[in-house]
């Protein structure tokens, strides 16, 4: 049974999962980093696009909708008397040097991006994030702005690569740990159903277990469906029914022949 085969299987088949006890160790490994591929790279490219689409978006309204400024001591500054709100496409993009809005004012807005008198306030699915020009030492004027911004947009790609490799290479040893941790209950587990069974047979039929879990959750995440409070222990709960499941599935040992006789 190939690799894909295997994902298939171990999403819905307990018995098929108790066939793997005996699978080597590095092909388990090697599946539980396919099994990352799949349910990482496609939200982490999707992370990278809305990078990349901030970045542009950054740009052009640095160019046609903020006026010449300049950030000094923590303050920024313009000619402007008033502030400007651009909305566009559902999302909003404020400048505003006089100090009339504050982060509180934008606490409605979904979408934002907003340069005020002493932040950087940034919206995103409603999540708010301030910086403050002060704490983080900028001083610049439009000018130095967009010469930061050509500068980081030649190196974007890589920028954008190493977050997805970065966040494929943690969600990965989150799940190694993960994985450690569902075995040490499945030794417990084992005692009724599958008591002969090693360490390293645990530890691989655990792999295959948390493909259920692992998928469903991803496939929640994409479809940004949460489920506060319960998400955690959901998660583990079908792992732990899943692997009892396939402890049900393991062959029972042979009674030796004299017994059957005696029997």
């Amino acid at each position: 049974m190939n690799i894909i085969q295997q994902f298939f299987k171990s999403i819905y088949s307990p018995e098929t999962i108790a066939k793997f006890r005996m699978q080597k160790i590095g092909k388990t490994i090697l599946y539980v980093f396919f099994l990352m591929l799949l349910v990482t790279i496609p939200p982490a490219v999707i992370l990278g696009s809305s990078i990349s689409s901030f970045y542009n978006k950054t740009e052009h309204h640095m160019v046609n909708t903020f006026p010449d400024f300049s950030i000094e001591n923590g303050v920024l500054y313009s000619d402007e008397t008033e502030p400007i709100i651009v909305e566009e496409d559902g999302e909003v993009i404020i400048f505003d040097s006089t100090g009339e809005l504050t982060p509180s004012d934008l606490e409605g807005y979904e979408t934002a991006f907003a340069l005020l008198e002493n932040d950087i306030v940034v919206i995103t699915d409603g999540f708010h994030q301030t910086i403050w020009y002060q704490e983080v030492g900028i001083n610049m004027t439009k000018g130095e702005a967009m010469e930061l911004i050509e500068s980081f947009g030649s190196v974007l790609p890589l920028i954008i690569g190493l977050i997805i490799f970065l966040t494929y290479i943690f969600t990965t040893g989150m799940k190694f740990f993960g994985i450690f941790t569902l075995s040490l209950i499945g030794l417990l587990l084992k005692r009724k159903n599958a008591a002969n069974l090693s360490y390293k047979s645990v530890w691989v039929l655990s792999a295959y277990t948390v493909t259920l879990p692992t998928v469903l959750f991803a496939i929640l995440d994409a479809l940004r469906i949460q489920i506060p409070f319960f998400s955690f222990t959901l998660y583990w709960v079908i792992a732990i029914v899943m692997l009892y499941l396939v402890f049900t599935n393991i062959p029972q040992p042979r009674e030796p022949v004299e017994e059957l006789v005696n029997q």
